[in-house]
């Protein structure tokens, strides 16, 4: 699928998937993080590499977190909003439907929102920045479906492959902070995508 090339460039990843875990709505008002500002370049090794990525593909974003992805095979330059949120000093960047069309590229209106899913919901992303490198955790899609199935964690199956977690947004905050292991680990995780920030602008 030629358009997964841009998705893992920045956010790349939700692979959307062998199954889906969505809010029911934000836990929390979303804002644009200016820590993100900037442009940002793959860095060799991340999870992306294996798509592959070409040497000059980049992402920007600008001061309002619009990212555009920058694909030397493609004339235009999807996009979409990164915003999101922090709890605890941990951050979040939060993607609806209309946000997941952009940054899987295709060009196209986003579908109706799926049968069971409310307008509002979201899925997450947990990123941190160090030392100039952008680190983006995923949702562990399958350990929380597994933990659903078992009964040790709450969430409403609204089809064969999609989890909703409902709640109020505190009851949503509550969550991310009782359960930090709902994501991938940062350092040590082969499925952790990172990225370096570009300087003055440079593309490489």
């Amino acid at each position: 699928m030629a358009h997964l090339r841009s998705t893992t460039l920045l956010l790349a990843a939700i692979s959307m998937l062998a199954g889906c875990v969505m809010f029911e709505r934000p836990p929390a008002a979303l804002v644009c993080d200016p820590a993100l500002v900037g442009r940002w370049i793959p860095l060799p090794g991340s999870p992306q590499d294996k798509v592959p990525l070409g040497r000059d593909d980049y992402a920007d974003v600008d001061a309002t977190c619009h990212v555009r992805l920058r694909d030397t095979e493609r004339r235009d330059e999807p996009g979409f909003d990164a915003l999101g949120f922090e709890i605890d000093g941990e951050r979040y960047i939060a993607l609806g439907f209309d946000e997941l069309e952009g940054l899987f590229a295709t060009g196209k209106t986003a579908p109706p929102t799926p049968k069971g899913i409310p307008a509002d919901a979201v899925t997450l992303l947990k990123y941190r920045i160090r030392d100039d490198t952008l680190q983006i955790a995923m949702l562990d899609t399958v350990a929380i479906m597994q933990r659903v199935q078992q009964g040790t964690l709450k969430a409403r199956e609204t089809d064969a492959s999609t989890y909703l977690f409902e709640g109020e947004p505190e009851q949503l905050r509550e969550l991310l902070r009782r359960h930090p292991d709902l994501f991938d680990a940062f350092d040590g995780s082969d499925k952790t995508l990172r990225m370096r920030r570009a300087k003055d602008g440079a593309s490489s």
